[in-house]
């Protein structure tokens, strides 16, 4: 659009010295083909645009091509293109037709001479060489534009060729257990007795327990973990053997065959049972997930039951001093059976049992047990 303003422009500053001339007796001075030159804007950087000057008698046209083009969007740089080109295109031929025109007006009216077509001539030319260059730079587009669309198609080819990136394997979903079986869980604590309202206070005193050295052993062997549907809730159980020694505060020396028989002798200095029980337990026990500084927090509820195996009293005396161990029947129940409680905080696990059953058969007296428990 700039290159046809400048040829109207350069074309009218012509017919009007041209007209004017007519009024000049002397012979009308060869008229300037260009107006006063303009300021031309600098050029873009070599690097990204590409420069093509023409000379239309004294005036210099400068077309740019934008290389960066190239890098828009192909509709949209091929209309740009061409509208540009079209817009030159009528430029020139309304400059050629202005010029045939004012050429043939002096003719008519007799006052062109050889300076005057010469120039006009000159004028002519410089626009035939304008038609050539735009033509020049369609030409050079059609292949720009050709070599794009062949870029393009290989490109589509290459990316068909090029096989689908295969999807990473998906992460399988962990599988919950549905049971766990571990080595050995011990439990270790102190054992008390619990006196019913049938004992009396005289015998509640006597059988007062050392509590100290009255220590409980439990052994579990394979403990089992059976998951209920989640990692976090189960029911334990196992094979349990369990190691129970009472320590009796007075100086008792109990009499074999008989339950609950004894006396008292200034010279014994231990008194105690030991029992032996193989049992069961089960209980249904929640743990939750791992608690930041903490750890996991557990809680259990449940029973045990078992058969006593094996049983003993043991007597050691100072005169003279002597151990004295009797495996006879002291009348111990043969069954246990109790309940069962379980807390874990982190590393630290509690647990207590209660039996439900007499110690002594015929006796309201009951064991319980409570102390520290660990997995292994």
């Amino acid at each position: 659009m700039k290159s046809k303003l400048l040829i109207m422009s350069m074309l009218s500053l012509f017919s009007f010295q041209l007209i004017n001339a007519q009024e000049t007796p002397a012979p009308p001075p060869p008229p300037s083909v260009a107006p006063p030159k303009a300021p031309v804007a600098p050029p873009a950087p070599a690097s990204k645009e590409d420069t093509t000057k023409l000379n239309l008698g004294n005036k210099q046209i400068i077309i740019i091509e934008n290389k960066e083009k190239a890098n828009a969007p192909k509709e949209e740089w091929e209309e740009e293109l061409d509208e540009g080109l079209e817009e030159m295109r009528e430029g020139l031929m309304e400059a050629r037709k202005e010029l045939e025109a004012a050429l043939k007006d002096l003719r008519s009216k007799g006052l062109a001479n050889e300076d005057v077509e010469k120039e006009l001539k000159n004028a002519e030319k410089e626009i035939e060489r304008a038609d050539r260059e735009i033509k020049r730079s369609e030409n050079k587009s059609e292949k720009e534009r050709n070599q794009l669309k062949l870029e393009l198609k290989l490109k589509n080819q290459n990316d068909e060729n090029i096989p689908p990136t295969p999807e990473p394997p998906k992460a399988r979903k962990k599988k919950n257990k549905g049971a766990t079986v571990g080595f050995i869980d011990i439990d270790l604590g102190l054992n008390f007795f619990k006196f019913g309202e049938g004992i009396s206070s005289e015998m509640k005193s006597d059988l007062e327990l050392k509590n100290w050295n009255s220590l409980s052993t439990t052994l579990t062997f394979l403990p089992t973990k059976i998951f209920l549907g989640s990692p976090h809730l189960m029911l334990m159980t196992g094979l349990s053997w369990r190691i129970g020694q009472f320590e009796f505060k007075e100086k008792l020396n109990f009499a074999p065959n008989q339950t609950l028989v004894y006396n008292k002798q200034d010279n014994v200095k231990e008194s105690q049972f030991m029992t032996h029980y193989l049992q069961v337990p089960l209980s249904l026990y929640v743990e939750s997930k791992k608690i930041r500084g903490l750890g996991k927090i557990g809680m259990g509820v449940g029973g045990y039951a078992g058969v006593l195996l094996h049983h003993e009293h043991e007597l050691t005396t100072t005169d003279p001093n002597q151990f004295i161990e009797t495996e006879e029947d002291f009348g111990i129940k043969n069954f246990r059976y109790g309940l069962t409680g379980r807390i874990d905080v982190g590393a630290i696990k509690f647990f207590g049992n209660m039996d439900l059953s007499d110690f002594w058969t015929g006796q309201d007296i009951r064991n319980i047990e409570c102390g520290l428990w660990f997995d292994f």
